[in-house]
């Protein structure tokens, strides 16, 4: 059993935050192409609730959420009417400031690979690896780049999944960052993550796969409960900053949220986070008997979502499948 100290160190990543532009169409992609569940629908017309925590002026948008094969995680699929999302530049790439790559376990990765020849998936390259520890790049709907992986890369020791069935699990996300040395004080220092010693996630040959062959890097591997969040400064080539006037309401991954649903965890790593000087964007929100939740920034521009939910608010916050689920209609 974990010390009270070791419980109160850090929250596991519960969740990451899409902005699509096409929420229908996306939402589907991910249930056909590569299997997630949906897990409910919210709406949020000229939210004033959302407007100070995201620090978006006049938010309005409709989220929908997935599952995958773990308990307590979730893919919320954000589509903003206000402010309008801007499109993910056509010269981005992956050393480009910001969330860069989602990391998927599969378990079938045979039909995967079929099902998103079927769904118009843009397969960057073919399969890197022998059998049994393969790897393959594309771009989702939204353009943001996912990396499928045979291998089931996990903590040792945590839960097993919950949902068996259930072919996708969220295995890691991938950060480039103007300076390494910054967010180790963020990401561990402050935020408690673990260094993940003895994993290797990427080598030089995987840089391939996503089109930067000779790359040249630093990174550093933590855990985030049984996911990894890999830290990357890029040398060569420089990592680029993110468009003048960017909002997270434009198209890729706005963010990530750490959670908890011990409340006392929350307000831990809360008042850790604000006594290392790091900038929140308002008093942590409650909607009383479900959840709270507040967004963190760190020093070079990135934003973390702590989040705590209550044991009755978990289906709807969206991380419960929703049974014969048929997706909205869109307005």
């Amino acid at each position: 059993m974990p010390t009270n100290a070791e419980r109160l160190a850090s929250m596991p990543l519960c969740q990451v935050a899409i902005s699509a532009t096409h929420l229908l169409r996306t939402h589907y992609w991910y249930r056909r192409a590569l299997g997630f569940r949906a897990a409910g629908d919210l709406r949020h017309r000229e939210s004033e609730g959302h407007a100070p925590v995201s620090d978006v002026p006049e938010s309005s948008f409709d989220v929908w959420c997935l599952v995958g094969r773990q308990d307590w995680f979730q893919i919320e699929m954000f589509e903003f009417q206000k402010p309008r999302m801007r499109m993910i530049p056509a010269d981005w790439r992956p050393s480009d400031f910001g969330y860069s790559t989602l990391g998927l376990h599969v378990s079938d990765f045979e039909r995967t690979l079929e099902r998103l020849m079927r769904t118009s998936g843009r397969l960057l390259s073919e399969p890197l690896g022998s059998l049994g520890q393969r790897r393959v790049c594309l771009r989702d709907p939204e353009g943001i780049l996912l990396e499928l992986m045979e291998e089931d890369l996990r903590q040792p020791g945590t839960p097993g999944p919950v949902n068996g069935e259930v072919p996708p699990a969220i295995r890691s996300v991938t950060v480039s960052v103007p300076n390494l040395d910054r967010a180790y004080r963020f990401w561990v220092e402050t935020l408690g993550l673990i260094e993940a010693a003895g994993i290797t996630l990427h080598s030089a040959e995987h840089e391939g796969l996503w089109g930067l062959d000779c790359a040249k890097r630093r990174s550093l591997l933590l855990w985030a409960g049984d996911i990894l969040i890999e830290l990357v400064q890029y040398a060569e080539p420089m990592g680029r900053q993110r468009p003048a006037g960017y909002l997270m309401t434009d198209q890729g991954i706005l963010n990530v949220a750490l959670g908890s649903r011990d409340k006392e965890v929350f307000d831990h790593m809360y008042d850790s986070a604000r006594a290392a000087g790091y900038r929140f964007n308002s008093e942590p929100w409650t909607v009383p008997g479900v959840a709270t939740v507040v967004y963190l920034n760190d020093d070079q521009g990135f934003s973390v979502e702590l989040l705590h939910v209550e044991p009755g608010g978990m289906a709807r916050m969206g991380f419960v499948a929703t049974p014969d689920y048929d997706a909205p209609r869109s307005e």
